[in-house]
């Protein structure tokens, strides 16, 4: 056989020598080393190829499947290749294939390189982008370790899911956001190859949501912004108007709109409701910080797509269970409180009435206690401050056998957003002037940490467990548990990304109030057991419902 009737042959005096043609029968394959690394060398009636030993899936020898033609399977998960051109025709991922010459007298020769890093990743950007098409975390997994060995911005890589990811998603971004924000947020916690773990952790969660729907095509911008855009986009998402106000954003965006201006057209938005139980609030923070860490260039895709989870998010309040609590709203002046605010009181501290209240089961007093707060002048800052030490309280005082109550769709989830609601509000409300919205945002935020003790109404259960903190360092402490939220120990996504978005707002809230109470009722969180999946809660409650039993409040 002569060189000529190879593929991709090195040229004179690059390769190395592996062999010789007479030892390599048609049909025959063996493993072979070129500058330490293992390669499989095939012969076929076509010629002799080489490509990775390893295959791609979990490392097994390829030497040790069977050849079939020009098709070799690997023995341990049934994963084909071309040994041609190393394209994967039954798994995830293609192999790499290296030019082998055959010199006259049967000499073989294999020419091994590493590809320049600015060669490698277009070629692993595109690979990338299959695996999240398909939902292989395997193959992403590889890829964005490749990736980041090429020096790849990790923010580029989060990028791939957002692009993916936000146009697909049915009803608006949701937890995929948050978790894309915080993970990414948690990047800078790791070194080299381990970075990758907070990065697949993001991209995987976008995969397994978002995998096969089509993409929902967004309406042009208006070609002219109508004087007072931040009011007409507030009227078209109260109007569910989502097309409209889709335009108009896009507009507005097309316009140089920057995120400072924007902002406060989705603050208005969340505070007129208690909006999806405060994931309203949450997403956007994410969203806006998101943008912060990969470029406000692409608020495009990603703002618009959001816009429908606003637009058709419940509005809490606006179901009977809020009733009580809009008894004392009722009687709350929110422009008098706005302006008290407005030159706040920075001494005041919580005389014990506004955690009492939380902690309460008056619904009525939750409101009016945290009416009173803003009328003494609390800072926005330090009514949160009592909320989420109110929310910490009730998780540590939650029994996890209510999770096995199914008869009751209240459990751990529902506890965690009293913290990460308050959290967000906390960053609506930074560097903005005191309006009555904020104070009505903060008012929801009252609301749901009072809510948050529906369990202990009806279980009579109130002992705060007893719960050992792990470091005086509240950083580190915060930090161990937002690694230990990427460890796999939740199954379903919704739970992961629970754990995720708890672990970075605890954190924050810990460090703000000098003590790891926040931090230490996510631990308990994250070791209870909790509901993964909701298949058997699912069908006791549509049971409930079909005999008509109603769920209690």
């Amino acid at each position: 056989m002569s060189a000529t009737t190879q593929q991709n042959v090195p040229p004179d005096g690059t390769g190395t020598v592996v062999g010789h043609l007479d030892d390599l029968a048609v049909a025959a394959m063996k493993m072979v080393k070129v500058d330490g690394h293992r390669i499989c060398l095939v012969r076929t009636s076509e010629g002799v190829f080489a490509l990775d030993q390893a295959c791609p899936h979990e490392g097994y020898g390829l030497t040790t499947g069977e050849l079939d033609g020009n098709l070799v399977t690997c023995a341990w998960h049934n994963w084909k290749f071309r040994v041609t051109d190393g394209v994967c025709v039954l798994g995830e991922e293609n192999v790499r294939t290296y030019p082998v010459a055959v010199d006259g007298d049967g000499t073989l020769s294999v020419a091994f390189s590493q590809p320049d890093p600015s060669e490698l990743r277009p070629q692993l950007l595109t690979s990338l982008r299959h695996g999240i098409e398909k939902d292989y975390v395997g193959q992403v997994s590889r890829d964005i370790v490749r990736l980041l060995r090429a020096d790849t911005n990790p923010g580029e890589l989060i990028w791939e899911a957002v692009a993916y990811g936000a146009p697909r998603a049915e009803f608006g971004w949701g937890h995929a956001i948050a978790s894309l924000t915080d993970c990414l947020s948690m990047v800078d916690h790791y070194d080299n190859d381990d970075r990758a773990l907070p990065i697949v952790q993001a991209i995987a969660g976008v995969a397994e949501v978002e995998r096969d729907r089509p993409v929902q095509a967004l309406p042009t911008p208006v070609v002219s912004m109508p004087p007072d855009g931040r009011g007409e986009f507030r009227r078209l998402v109260e109007a569910e108007q989502l097309a409209p106000a889709q335009s108009l954003l896009r507009g507005a965006l097309h316009t140089g709109a920057t995120a400072e201006q924007l902002r406060p057209w989705f603050t208005d938005v969340v505070s007129d409701h208690l909006l999806s139980y405060g994931h309203g609030a949450i997403y956007v923070q994410k969203a806006f910080e998101l943008l912060d860490r990969i470029g406000w260039e692409r608020a495009d895709t990603v703002l618009p797509h959001l816009v429908p989870r606003l637009v058709y998010g419940t509005r809490e309040d606006k179901l009977p269970y809020m009733t009580l609590f809009h008894r004392g709203l009722r009687q709350l002046d929110l422009n008098g409180l706005a302006e008290a605010v407005s030159d706040p009181n920075e001494g005041w501290a919580d005389d014990g009435r506004l955690s009492s209240a939380l902690l309460g089961g008056d619904r009525t007093e939750a409101a009016l206690a945290t009416g009173a707060a803003f009328a003494g002048g609390a800072p926005i800052d330090s009514v949160l401050d009592v909320v989420v030490s109110a929310v910490t309280e009730r998780m540590l005082r939650y029994d996890p056998a209510g999770e096995f109550d199914f008869h009751d769709d209240f459990g751990w989830l529902d506890i965690t957003h009293g913290l990460t609601y308050a959290h967000a509000a906390r960053w609506h409300a930074t560097d903005r002037p005191v309006t009555p919205d904020l104070i009505r945002l903060v008012l929801w935020t009252a609301f749901l940490a009072n809510w948050t003790g529906r369990h202990e109404w009806h279980s009579g259960v109130g002992q705060r467990a007893e719960v050992e903190s792990r470091s005086s360092d509240l950083l580190a402490y915060g930090r161990s548990l937002q690694h230990e939220a990427l460890l796999d120990g939740t199954t379903a996504f919704i739970v992961h990304a629970h754990a995720v978005k708890m672990s970075v707002a605890a954190t924050d809230e810990a460090i703000r109030l000098g003590s790891s109470l926040p931090l230490d009722a996510t631990a308990r969180f994250m070791a209870a057991p909790k509901l993964e999946r909701f298949v058997a809660a699912t069908v006791t409650r549509s049971i409930d419902f079909l005999s008509g039993r109603v769920q209690r409040d």
